[in-house]
């Protein structure tokens, strides 16, 4: 959940590129009246201002200026169909890493079943009770371990095929996106954009602003699955 007293809509979502690291919310006060919200970044705060070249930025500005990015997508078909295209590259990235890693488990879980096979039919001469029985347990843990691994893995990846995105949630999303911004309390604004958001990187060294959406938060969006938990 964030923690939003200060209004930090983007805090635990933003992160200086250059140092790749995390910018925490701060803020300032001046004559003991006016507030002035920023985020830092954590290796600036801890070793100096001169080690990185983003140091902090306004928070206003950049909440504004993250809002208004996801407003446009909306409003404009290619924005929509790059969001669809990088999202479906992040996703099938990631399954084929799912797959890799299951085939490596599989090959391992086979192993483990030959041994404990081999433990069983052929006890190796001269090892006593207490090593078979040692050996023996650890395989069983080996293979539970690898079993639970293998259905976690597989879970993921049956997720992130459920997940996939088209241009219509894309554009269903993020149409349902200023309307319901517009009715939300700040605390209930930022759970939107942990939602919809995975992560955002700045780098101050270039002025660049990238944003990394959540599939499954547009969906959440697209089918007013958001509206109804803030309730």
């Amino acid at each position: 959940m964030v923690r939003n007293k200060f209004g930090a809509l983007l805090k635990g979502l933003l992160h200086c590129s250059p140092c790749e690291c995390a910018m925490t919310p701060t803020h300032a006060t001046r004559e003991g009246k006016k507030r002035y919200r920023y985020y830092v970044c954590t290796v600036a705060q801890k070793r100096g201002w001169n080690k990185c070249p983003s140091r902090s930025i306004p928070a206003g500005e950049i909440e504004r200026f993250v809002v208004g990015q996801i407003k446009c997508i909306g409003r404009d078909p290619q924005l929509v169909a790059e969001m669809v295209r990088q999202a479906h590259g992040q996703a099938t990235q990631r399954v084929d890493e799912l797959a890799t890693e299951e085939r490596r488990l599989q090959r391992e879980l086979a192993g483990y079943h030959r041994d404990m096979q081999k433990l069983v039919r052929t006890p190796s001469a001269g090892q006593s009770d207490g090593l078979a029985a040692a050996r023996f347990a650890d395989l069983q843990d080996r293979i539970m371990s690898t079993e639970r691994r293998l259905t976690e893995v597989r879970d993921e990846a049956e997720r992130l095929r459920r997940e996939l995105i088209d241009e219509a949630d894309v554009a269903h999303a993020m149409a349902e996106f200023d309307p319901v911004w517009e009715s939300l309390s700040p605390r209930e604004q930022g759970r939107l954009l942990q939602l919809l958001i995975e992560r955002i990187d700045y780098d101050g060294n270039e002025g660049m602003i990238s944003i990394t959406f959540h599939a499954s938060g547009i969906k959440a969006l697209a089918n007013h699955e958001f509206a109804g938990d803030a309730a």
